[in-house]
């Protein structure tokens, strides 16, 4: 046997082993195991590299070491305390109120998402006005800047923070910065970190692919939170990044819609201790003084959950808002999502809403920054559109907003998109929010996206040439790599 049969007799094997490693991993669903089936059959090694970087769940393997329930239970025990009494209240009024309680029970349960009660809650679709904001609050934080971003760009936006940030560690403000080891490669200059060091700001980047080499087969596993927690009091989370482009849509868009909120109460402290988490399993250093999780002053009295998911954790509780969400819609759901890539739960539950009577409004961005992504929703429409789901292409700019509002009830804003990557691989953190002055808020600003966008009609995919849905059909099957 020569050389050259000997390795295709390799490449067999090799194969065949982990076509049977993709069928026996139960925790992934059927569509996504068949595409990775394909992906190997098809690319063969290079598809079984791919398996290996991005397709092995290391859920079981726990990727990162606590969960924030695990480490902060003693610093928030008078909320958790008052969490049966809040249930109890709210089921005992009327058909929506338990609408809620079925929402806050879930996340409750599947991530320990608690419900806060006082709390006052800002909007924000401008970078500009959002930024003004964030540059403001952080110029006047007393005692500690915590944030924690995907991306964060040395750019001038980034030097503005960068500014603030030395400033107020110069009197003191303890400052720690994490950033996501993939989404903020090679996006921060050796420069700015230089300075950052010499002002004593603390900063570490989540799950380093380059600080150890068994890291980098985690690499798949962003953490694609937006938190910022200044001295306790006041946080922000959303969709917006750091970089110029989030204000003026950079080179590529002449717009950039997005959504984000500014939180004041009890939902805080929640944030505090999801950061306070990501940094100790980025930085190996636990910090639970109570000075971190000072008592809020009394406010709106909104209540909002912060609801959190990622690839170790037991549920994926986001996804499973989603899915409830639509599910229990009776009126009206409008979705934002600057991708849409879901599992067939997400899509079964969209078109039963639909067929139901129930007003379902879908907007995505139509200037895509991946071609990919775009192409593979493409393929979702037509089945959508015969079950009566109406179908909106953002065309103004870029679209990043990942909102969700029910009946003008219950809405939800965060970082996590309506795909599969954003369900069941990255680490995700979403604000809900039971309040129905904010879910009008929201709704309005859903209508007046529309008249940026152009409506998808029936048929429109379905009539496209053949070469076309040929390539839609294709980027469909690598589905779990987007």
């Amino acid at each position: 046997m020569n050389i050259i049969n000997i390795f295709k007799l390799i490449n067999i094997i090799l194969i065949v082993t982990f076509c049977f490693i993709v069928l026996l991993d139960l925790s992934k669903p059927p569509e996504v195991t068949f595409s990775w089936l394909i992906i190997i059959l098809v690319f063969q090694f290079v598809g079984i590299i791919l398996y290996i970087l991005t397709g092995i769940n290391y859920k079981a393997r726990k990727i990162v070491s606590y969960l924030p329930e695990e480490i902060y239970k003693s610093e928030l025990l008078d909320i958790i305390s008052q969490q049966k009494k809040i249930y109890k209240n709210i089921q005992t009024k009327d058909e929506e109120s338990n609408d809620m309680a079925k929402a806050m029970s879930l996340l409750l349960n599947c991530s320990n998402s608690i419900v806060t009660l006082n709390n006052t809650v800002w909007l924000y679709d401008s970078g500009v006005k959002l930024y003004d904001d964030i540059l403001y609050d952080l110029k006047h934080a007393k005692s500690s800047i915590h944030m924690e971003y995907f991306i964060w760009k040395s750019d001038l936006l980034g030097y503005k923070i960068l500014d603030i940030l030395v400033e107020r560690a110069s009197k003191g403000v303890e400052v720690r910065l994490i950033f996501d080891g993939v989404g903020s490669f090679r996006r921060i200059s050796i420069k700015y970190k230089r300075i950052l060091k010499r002002a004593g700001i603390e900063f570490y980047y989540f799950l380093d692919p380059l600080a150890a080499p068994l890291k980098f087969l985690k690499f798949n596993y962003c953490n694609h939170r937006k938190i910022v927690v200044i001295d306790g009091h006041i946080g922000y989370t959303g969709g917006f990044n750091i970089g110029d482009e989030y204000i003026t849509g950079g080179k590529h868009f002449n717009n950039w819609q997005d959504s984000h909120v500014k939180l004041r109460g009890d939902s805080v402290r929640m944030l505090q201790a999801l950061f306070l988490t990501d940094w100790m399993n980025s930085s190996k250093e636990r910090l639970s003084d109570r000075k971190y999780f000072p008592l809020s002053p009394a406010t709106d009295g909104l209540p909002v959950q912060i609801a959190v998911s990622g690839p170790d954790s037991k549920w994926s509780s986001i996804h499973q808002l989603y899915f409830s969400m639509i599910t229990n819609a009776n009126n009206k759901i409008y979705i934002q999502s600057p991708y849409f890539i879901p599992d067939r739960s997400i899509i079964k539950a969209l078109e039963t809403a639909a067929l139901s009577g129930v007003e379902v409004h879908l907007m995505m961005t139509g200037n895509p920054d991946k071609r990919l992504p775009f192409w593979t929703a493409q393929t979702y429409f037509e089945s959508l559109l015969s079950a009566g789901v109406k179908i909106y292409l953002y065309k103004k700019g870029f679209l990043h907003s990942k909102v969700i509002i029910m009946d003008e009830l219950i809405s939800t804003v965060g970082s996590c998109n309506m795909d599969i990557r954003s369900f069941h691989i990255n680490y995700e953190v979403n604000a809900v929010m039971y309040d129905k002055s904010i879910s009008k808020k929201l709704t309005q600003s859903f209508l007046d996206n529309i008249e940026d966008c152009i409506r998808v009609k029936k048929g429109t995919y379905k009539d496209r040439k053949f070469l076309y849905k040929v390539r839609d059909s294709l980027c469909r099957l690598m589905a779990p790599l987007m």
